[in-house]
């Protein structure tokens, strides 16, 4: 994907938060000159260059990165075995080992009091440097840890410095995306750079009409983070915590999940188990939104969250990217035409005392027939004529000619 393509390796690389890099630089050369250091928390919204700082961080000083984030917080017994002998040890290629705790505000106090153990344990013992990442510094969840960590906060870059990034890859990339669209990603962006970049992802090479249906991103965690989640957590809450979290539309993310099922579930049986539940959640939504009863909403969220993320039985494929959903693409790539459609039944509705669908599936068909017969028998005049006794235009007629008959020259 372009955003760990194109993720810094220096912590100069890091846009909008000098602030922030500089306190990160000075984390690295105390680690190097052998001091101890206090373990460190970087929070911000998500997509400002949190964890992209922590990775160029340990790049160019050499430290080995062991990195976890909130599905790791659940095995409690792995987390121990991993985590605390690291911090007390030297690292196999490196003598420092850079411990990362990303999304550590996504623990639970429910489900994570095992963890919260480890991690205080960690911060009170550890020989090696400790960075947790948080979106919400002061969120009940990681309230032990505020008086022990030395909080850097990361803030939301200005359009110019997100545009300043999609243009340089926009170039790189030669992906045919106009400076326009790398503009108008970036005024939407909010900030998240790693959202708008994803976003410039899924522009590359489609319809500026596709464009409509990225909205405007100001939400937690975008689509393609959700996604992430979703596939990879295997966990009911971590899957479920990110759709709620996220602003997407819900008919939205289930097409976009739709789409990607058969990307990463390898298995037929998990792909077929993911589709059930998509299939109930669907009848869901269509329930809600035909009787206006959104409690309806709360089990639909459960089953394309939780219910596809369960449906994986422990094989996953991360190779492929994912891809923008093929319908809302079709459906973009054909407004003008729908639209043109809707308008001729619109006008031939009263006539035919029928819904627009049926006249767009059963009656336009035959017109597009009717019209072309009497075209080739009678002259186009005649053709016009009955046209014009239907209230259509000549540019309709042509349209209907064009789509369903045989267009007279």
């Amino acid at each position: 994907m372009l955003c760990e393509k194109y993720s810094p390796n220096t912590l100069n690389g890091i846009v909008g938060n000098r602030n922030a890099t500089d306190r990160l630089m000075e984390f690295g050369m105390a680690v190097h000159s052998g001091k101890k250091v206090m373990p460190m928390i970087l929070y911000g919204p998500s997509g400002v260059g949190k964890t992209a700082a922590v990775h160029a961080l340990a790049y160019s000083n050499n430290f080995e990165l062991l990195e976890l984030n909130a599905s790791d917080y659940r095995d409690v017994t792995h987390l121990g075995k991993v985590l605390l002998p690291a911090s007390r040890s030297r690292g196999l290629f490196s003598s420092t080992i850079l411990i990362f705790l990303d999304e550590i505000d996504e623990l639970s106090g429910k489900f994570d009091a095992g963890a919260e153990k480890v991690i205080l344990e960690l911060v009170k013992s550890s020989r090696q440097p400790v960075i947790f990442a948080a979106n919400d510094f002061w969120s009940m969840k990681i309230s032990f840890l505020r008086n022990l960590v030395d909080r850097v906060e990361f803030k939301k870059p200005a359009v110019s410095d997100v545009q300043k990034v999609l243009a340089n890859i926009a170039s790189r990339e030669g992906g045919g995306i106009s400076a326009e669209t790398v503009d108008a990603i970036a005024r939407r962006s909010n900030g998240d750079i790693r959202g708008a970049i994803n976003d410039l992802e899924a522009m590359t090479g489609a319809v500026p009409e596709l464009f409509e249906n990225l909205g405007v991103r100001d939400r937690k965690v975008e689509v393609f983070g959700v996604l992430d989640k979703i596939f990879s957590s295997g966990n009911f809450d971590i899957s479920r915590n990110a759709v709620m979290k996220s602003d997407l539309d819900m008919e939205m993310l289930m097409n976009w999940i739709d789409e990607n099922v058969t990307k990463r579930y390898p298995a037929s049986r998990d792909i077929a188990e993911a589709y059930s539940k998509l299939a109930v959640a669907s009848k869901f939504l269509e329930k809600a939104s035909r009787t206006g009863y959104y409690g309806y909403l709360r089990y639909a969220n459960i089953l394309l969250s939780s219910g596809v993320s369960l449906s994986n039985s422990g094989s996953l494929t991360m190779l492929r990217q994912y891809s923008f959903p093929s319908n809302i693409r079709y459906l973009s790539s054909t407004k003008k035409e729908r639209s043109s459609l809707a308008a001729i039944a619109e006008k031939l509705g009263p006539m035919l005392h029928t819904n627009k669908r049926r006249i767009i599936e059963s009656y336009l068909p035959l017109l597009g027939i009717m019209f072309s017969e009497i075209a080739t028998r009678s002259g186009e005049g005649a053709m016009e004529s009955v046209a014009a006794r239907y209230g259509i235009s000549e540019g309709e007629t042509e349209f209907i000619l064009d789509r369903y008959g045989r267009k007279v020259r």
